[in-house]
């Protein structure tokens, strides 16, 4: 089998082997062992890890598949990043091909070969990982599959072809969270039109004016580096704004796929579920349709949400969350062609419902597993909007939340405990605040007082917690 060692790595060899396996070189060289049995096993382990796909080789101390196999392109911003934590850098239509290889992302890479961090980001890793915690870094590392081609041949390689693509294409949506921005919510920017730019210790709300005639150029471009590139790829996002009415991309898109089936491909789309029925009903048909064809391998529903109750319908302005548990509740009883995940964003305003949230996981995961990820807030607004972070607050402000965090959290499945590490990787960051950050906190105040008074809200009534100066 070529590229052997690729697919099943000296420490997965060395995990599996019996006492009678031959040596992992020998094992390389075609030796499968004396005694049919061994040989079986032997044959069964060459299979299931063919199946899986190459692990990623790069080793180094900071090496990262995503800067490598993830590239996120945000068309609002004419920007491009390799993860959600690190800012994006800027491309143009006369590279436009290369978006993934940008001269930044192939510093980064460069740097991770030296076994150096690079900046700009990845410190949301490198600080989890420096108090012992389980990062997305190390987590991500561990996923089989999604290795750039130009690493089986070289695995130096820092110009390489994405596995990954996500698309962030338009700003259209029909919520104003309070992390977001008004380059990711069409109401968020039509707010701060109407209101004008804040600005005031410290907090700044601007106004964003989408750019448009240039996105349309950038958006055709990417098509058809989709239709030309699409079975290069493993894993395809799509993400908002709102995904399911912003009809351009959702069009766009499922038409390629129509066209040009990839039996490999897992399609994963963000929502918040609380779109139209009938956009909600032409989509997801048309995604069925795709999957039942084998035209893709697998479709991800990913809900985006981040914890429950009024406190979640203030901090994701304009939900309604008795519809997103409708549709929640129906998709955990859709059958093998539909996965279904929840995607979160920890804030100062989420902790104290997480548990509330994990317990729904829980509740609608007796009929199909539910993937649950969560991150910490990384910015969005603009790069004070950290004072967002539950950072900002010392360790014991979140100590019982984290203990009914964990009992919530279930681990009756091997998914489901491997949620509990990354989990822990968020506290132990937390744990290392030692005081309260006055300043950041007053900034949160000001912050929150301005949307209610754009909103006619009031953070106080909700969030009496958080009122401590």
């Amino acid at each position: 089998m070529k590229n052997l060692h690729l697919y099943v790595t000296k420490d997965d060899y060395t995990e599996m082997a019996g006492p009678d396996w031959p040596l992992y070189d020998n094992f390389l060289s075609g030796d499968r062992g004396s005694h049919p049995e061994i040989q079986q096993e032997i044959s069964e382990l060459i299979q299931r890890s063919k199946t899986q796909g190459i692990k990623f080789p790069i080793k180094t101390a900071t090496a990262c598949q995503s800067k490598w196999t993830w590239s996120t392109v945000f068309l609002n911003k004419l920007t491009t990043a390799s993860c959600h934590r690190v800012g994006s850098s800027k491309f143009d239509l006369d590279n436009f091909d290369d978006f993934h290889n940008t001269p930044k992302k192939l510093e980064d890479r460069r740097r991770m070969l030296e076994g150096k961090w690079p900046d700009g980001g990845c410190s949301y890793c490198k600080d989890i990982e420096a108090v012992g915690g389980w990062s997305d870094r190390l987590h991500n590392l561990d996923i089989r599959g999604l290795t750039p081609p130009e690493l089986e041949i070289d695995p130096t390689a820092v110009s390489v072809t994405p596995r990954i693509l996500e698309i962030f294409a338009q700003n259209t949506c029909n919520l104003s969270c309070i992390y977001c921005s008004g380059s990711l919510s069409s109401k968020i920017e039509q707010e701060s039109i109407k209101y004008g730019e804040f600005d005031s210790g410290g907090v700044t709300i601007p106004i964003i004016n989408t750019p448009t005639t240039s996105v349309q150029k950038y958006f055709d471009r990417l098509m058809l580096w989709l239709e030309k590139n699409i079975l290069q790829l493993r894993r395809l996002h799509l993400l908002g704004g709102e995904t399911f009415i912003q009809h351009q991309l959702m069009n766009s898109v499922l038409t390629i796929l129509e066209n040009n089936p990839n039996p490999d491909l897992q399609l994963c789309v963000f929502s918040n579920m609380n779109v139209p029925d009938r956009y909600w009903n032409l989509y997801i048909n048309r995604i069925k349709d795709l999957q039942h064809r084998g035209h893709i391998q697998r479709f991800d529903l990913t809900a985006s949400i981040d914890c429950w109750g009024p406190e979640q319908e203030y901090v994701r302005s304009g939900l309604d969350l008795d519809k997103f548990e409708k549709r929640f509740a129906w998709a955990s009883q859709q059958g093998d062609w539909m996965h279904l995940n929840v995607n979160q964003t920890v804030t100062a305003m989420t902790i104290k419902t997480m548990p509330d949230l994990i317990d729904k996981i829980k509740y609608y995961s007796k009929t199909k597993h539910i993937g649950h990820y969560f991150q910490f807030i990384t910015g969005g607004l603009t790069d004070t909007n950290m004072f967002q972070h539950p950072k900002i607050f010392a360790w014991d402000f979140w100590k019982n939340d984290f203990e009914r965090i964990f009992k919530a959290m279930p681990t009756d499945t091997n998914e489901q405990r491997e949620a509990i590490p990354r989990m822990q990787g968020l506290q132990s960051l937390l744990q290392q605040q030692q005081e309260h950050n006055f300043e950041s906190i007053k900034q949160l105040h000001i912050y929150l007082d301005e949307l209610d008074r754009r909103r006619s809200t009031n953070w106080r009534e909700l969030f009496s917690y958080l009122n401590i100066l």
